[in-house]
């Protein structure tokens, strides 16, 4: 093998194609976000998303890319999950609290005119007994 002496600043000619990798885009983890669904949204679903997050961004620091978007995917997937069920939950208490609002209002209104007559009953045959005592005492 001949070598080539060559000063340093002369050109180095390579014939064929040169490989360069690009950098990968960077891959989101989520993270802030599965926190959020965590502690404010969905704690069930937020924690898998926070768990999805925290392997995505494990395995971006080892150069696994490929698995590192999947688990990003996972994670956002996980994260509207919350929300949606965030949502829902939020909807079906507003739901109940109208239900049980009207409720009170058709029924509590029956259940105190009953005992309002009840209750304005006793206390005229009352009295009527303290009247009566006071005329049969005289």
């Amino acid at each position: 093998m001949p070598t080539i002496d060559a000063p340093s600043s002369s050109p180095i000619l390579i014939d064929g194609p040169i490989d360069v990798q690009q950098a990968p885009a960077r891959v989101r983890h989520y993270f802030m976000f599965s926190l959020f669904s965590a502690i404010c949204l969905c704690p069930a679903t937020g924690l898998v998303a926070l768990a999805y997050s925290l392997k995505s961004s494990a395995k971006a620091d080892v150069k696994f890319h490929d698995k590192a978007r999947l688990y990003s995917r996972r994670a956002l997937l996980w994260n509207l999950i919350s929300i949606v069920l965030a949502l829902c939950s939020v909807f079906m208490v507003l739901a109940f609290c109208y239900y049980f609002n009207e409720m009170v209002k058709v029924y509590g209104n029956s259940a105190d005119s009953i005992y309002q007559k009840q209750r304005y009953n006793e206390i005229n045959n009352e009295i009527n007994r303290m009247i009566q005592s006071f005329t049969n005492d005289k």
